[in-house]
């Protein structure tokens, strides 16, 4: 494979260094964006017409680094125009909002106590009237009547900023929903007018409509609660309403990824009517018509799923390969699936954040380069088990690459994998192959009754073993932790491994044990900083709370009535990343107002019984959480009120590590 030959990978990568540069530079750089832009490019256009054979080295080096430049540039430029800071009509520049005008964008959703539901402002009212503004906003409501789409509403009070997280290494909600362009929530309740309904449908309330249809016919015809949760998930890609215990069965065995709608569903979909339609046999314009409306139904099986960034992706590569296809009978996948990944970032990108996105390339990614590699390892005579050695081998591929991601950011690993594989790509082929037909003729009671009840039957027998895996012993590994820099050094062995089996040169094997050296060296590295840093972290909780006191490298804890899902949520995450778990309980005294704990070393800590705050404190270093960062707080006052968020304390200076 020469990567030469497929120059879209090397623009997608050039403008992705872009977006990823653009948040750490956007101070110094953002006003020169695009007069620097308009630089690059114009000596590019300069040097590509004053090109000279004489002189063809210069411009052999100087024209593609004025390309890659103005690639980097453009994708700094992109991500710039998704920058609210520089939007003066974004809602986060009216702190005084006591009205606001809004139009709903969404279907409502199911909540516990509420309906929850996205709103598109378009003015605000404040202390001198109104102005026109933009944004969105993530709101609860308890209105008896539902929201439709694109109905206009007037709602009172002031819509509240989505807070960064008070622990470290917690999911970070706030970071999660600006990367949608949502920086605020509010609890409305009824406190809202009606100012205007739609006339007519557009074309988005349309869809919206026919999902909420085919969910009924879904529900009408299968009686399984399990299974039409299933199938909900699997053809009109509504995950929302999953069972947690059903979740939890699926992601234990390492089965989520059939329920996200991506390159398998869109897969099967292309499959389904490519095999109809034939238009391989087609020549000339009946075959570009064909292929037309191929690529119009996946866009429309797309818009109907929600438009998840990996059914995007599966989309919009799709329809590069249809239009390559166009003119080839084999196209090579490489550009197709580069280019998708271009055009999708230059219409979001942050798209590049998302987790569903940078699973599915890499995914498939891992397939492309590594399955054939792994399938050529054995040859079974027998056909169904080349079948069963193709869906391992492909199992195997994807994992390899995406396994780093899963621990990265999910901190588990799936034991099972292969066996959940055989199980669930072969029952998505047959409940999609069912499903399909089931979603065009659900208006024809005897055909969807049949197609229903079979659909039923897999997914049920599907369920059995995906619970039946999850009762396995091990069956997961989880706390897994690994850093971004081991990620990258994990997914550079890869790409070197995979230039070595390809061309077998010495360079490349060494290049893959330095590497391996640098990894396994920075992996003590983090070990020694654990072992070397004696500091404690009091977690902020709603309820109770949790202190952590790390010690020569073990981890000592005690809680006082702390909640088990805040601690899942608040806690865990961040002993998975630099503490590790809990060895022994730390003692503790309860004297008048305060909790004396002791801690081994022979230090102890005096916190107040009503805050858990430290007081007293005259030894070693105190610390904050506050927007991401550790924050010194070197003049402590126990009478100064202390900062929400979580604390920390060490007693070696070496605080600031953390």
């Amino acid at each position: 494979m020469k990567f030469n030959e497929f120059p879209f990978i090397r623009y997608t990568v050039f403008f992705i260094c872009g977006v990823l540069l653009y948040p750490q530079t956007r101070e110094f750089i953002g006003p020169y964006l695009l007069p620097g832009l308009s630089l690059f490019f114009g000596a590019y256009l300069v040097l590509t017409f004053a090109y000279k054979p004489e002189r063809k080295l210069y411009f052999q080096i100087s024209l593609p680094v004025l390309a890659y430049l103005c690639l980097t540039f453009l994708g700094m430029f992109v991500a710039s125009t998704k920058d609210v800071d520089l939007m003066q009509e974004h809602l986060i520049h009216f702190p005084e909002v006591k009205n606001y005008i809004a139009e709903v964008q969404e279907a409502d959703q199911v909540k516990p106590n509420s309906f929850g539901n996205m709103l598109v402002v378009y003015a605000v009212e404040t202390s001198d009237g109104w102005h026109p503004a933009s944004g969105k906003i993530q709101i609860y409501h308890q209105s008896p009547e539902p929201l439709l789409p694109e109905t206009t509403l007037l709602v009172s009070g002031h819509p509240q900023i989505i807070t960064a997280p008070s622990n470290p290494s917690m999911f970070d909600y706030s970071a999660y929903m600006a990367r949608k362009d949502v920086y605020f929530s509010q609890f409305i309740g009824t406190s809202f007018k009606v100012l205007s309904v739609p006339e007519k449908a557009s074309w988005s309330s349309r869809i919206i409509a026919w999902r909420l249809y085919l969910g009924d016919k879904i529900v009408s015809y299968i009686k399984d609660p399990y299974a039409v949760q299933i199938a909900t998930a699997l053809l009109i890609g509504q995950k929302q309403d999953l069972d947690d215990n059903l979740r939890e069965a699926y992601a234990t065995a390492g089965a989520m990824h059939i329920l996200a709608v991506s390159g398998l569903h869109v897969g099967i979909i292309y499959g389904f009517f490519f095999l109809m339609f034939k238009p391989g046999k087609k020549k000339g314009l009946k075959r570009a018509l064909y292929l037309a409306v191929i690529v119009m139904i996946i866009w429309f099986y797309a818009i109907l799923t929600g438009l998840s960034p990996s059914v995007l992706r599966s989309a919009t590569m799709f329809t590069f390969i249809c239009l390559a296809q166009m003119n080839s009978r084999n196209p090579s996948i490489f550009n197709p699936l580069a280019l998708s990944a271009l055009v999708l970032l230059v219409y979001d990108p942050f798209l590049i954040y998302a987790v569903g996105f940078q699973l599915s390339y890499v995914a498939l990614l891992g397939i492309l380069l590594f399955q054939p590699l792994i399938r050529k390892l054995w040859h079974p005579e027998k056909k169904w088990q080349r079948y069963l050695w193709d869906i391992t081998s492909v199992s195997l591929a994807a994992q390899l690459t995406t396994f780093p991601l899963a621990i990265y950011y999910f901190h588990v690993f799936p034991t099972y994998f292969i066996f959940t594989n055989l199980l669930a790509i072969p029952s998505a082929f047959i409940i999609m192959s069912l499903g399909v037909p089931f979603l065009i003729f659900s208006s024809i009671p005897f055909v969807a009754s049949v197609l229903g009840w079979l659909m039923e039957m897999a997914i049920r027998l599907l369920n059995y073993g995906i619970f039946g895996l999850q009762a396995l012993p091990f069956a997961k590994m989880d706390k897994l932790y690994m850093s971004l820099t081991e990620m990258l050094l994990f997914w550079s062995i890869l790409f070197f491994l995979f230039h070595w089996i390809e061309g077998r040169r010495k360079t490349q094997v060494l290049t893959v044990l330095c590497l391996v050296f640098v990894l396994g060296g920075f992996r003590l590295y983090l070990t020694i900083d654990r072992v070397s840093n004696d500091q404690v972290v009091i977690y902020d909780l709603k309820n109770g709370a949790v202190l952590d006191y790390l010690y020569n490298g073990q981890l000592y804890s005690i809680d006082w009535e702390a909640d088990s899902t805040e601690i899942k949520y608040n806690v865990i995450p961040h002993r998975i990343k630099k503490m590790g778990m809990p060895v022994s309980k730390l003692a503790m005294l309860k004297a008048a107002d305060n909790y004396i704990v002791a801690l081994p070393g022979g230090n102890t800590l005096c916190l107040d019984k009503d805050t858990f705050q430290p007081k007293d404190l005259n030894h070693g270093q105190l610390y904050f959480w506050k927007n991401g960062k550790w924050r010194s707080h070197d003049e402590y006052d126990s009478k100064e009120p202390f900062s929400e968020g979580a604390i920390k304390i060490t007693f070696n200076n070496k605080g600031s590590s953390l």
